[in-house]
């Protein structure tokens, strides 16, 4: 999976802005984008999902807890998912911990293989609003927002949401 460049549409604090992104296509048509810069109030490091792989198209940001809520959701519907999720949601924070101390491209390389191993585990009828791959690719980036705002060792970076997905997965 390749990430492209871009100046992406977002919806914010009620109104629209266009930010530069790192924009990675999904399965299902839609894109996962990860801010690269700070632009007016918005900081780097924002996740925003669009229903299209499209610049044009309103991406939005999901919030924690749709995420921790979809997640609980899907397990409670598929127990065995849950040793999947798992491994997933750890290998997205290790790739997310190796982007510091400076996003680079074999870092947003490796971003691209934890999306692609969520694709390759999409499951039919997932239940909620998003899908495993955009869940999993949503966590990735905002594993990597918490490893650039929460750096280590003063404080522990995606650790802590990660912690949190696994605490409502019961893992």
């Amino acid at each position: 999976m390749r990430y492209v460049v871009r100046r992406q549409r977002v919806r914010c604090g009620g109104g629209e802005r266009r930010v530069l992104v790192a924009a990675f296509p999904l399965g299902g048509g839609g894109a996962a984008c990860l801010q690269l810069a700070d632009e007016g109030p918005l900081r780097r490091g924002g996740v925003y999902l669009a229903a299209t792989d499209d610049p044009e198209a309103a991406a939005f940001a999901p919030r924690f807890d749709e995420l921790f809520a979809d997640a609980a959701r899907k397990v409670r519907a598929a127990p065995d998912l849950l040793p999947t999720l798992r491994s997933l949601l750890e290998r997205a924070r290790d790739a997310a911990r190796a982007c510091r101390p400076q996003l680079t491209p074999a870092a947003l390389d490796e971003l691209g293989a934890v999306a692609r191993a969520a694709r390759e585990r999409e499951v039919d009828a997932s239940p909620g609003p998003y899908s495993l791959e955009e869940l999993v690719v949503s966590a990735l980036l905002i594993f990597v927002s918490e490893e650039e705002r929460y750096p280590r060792p003063r404080y522990r970076g995606a650790d802590v949401a990660l912690g949190r997905f696994l605490e409502v997965l019961g893992a």
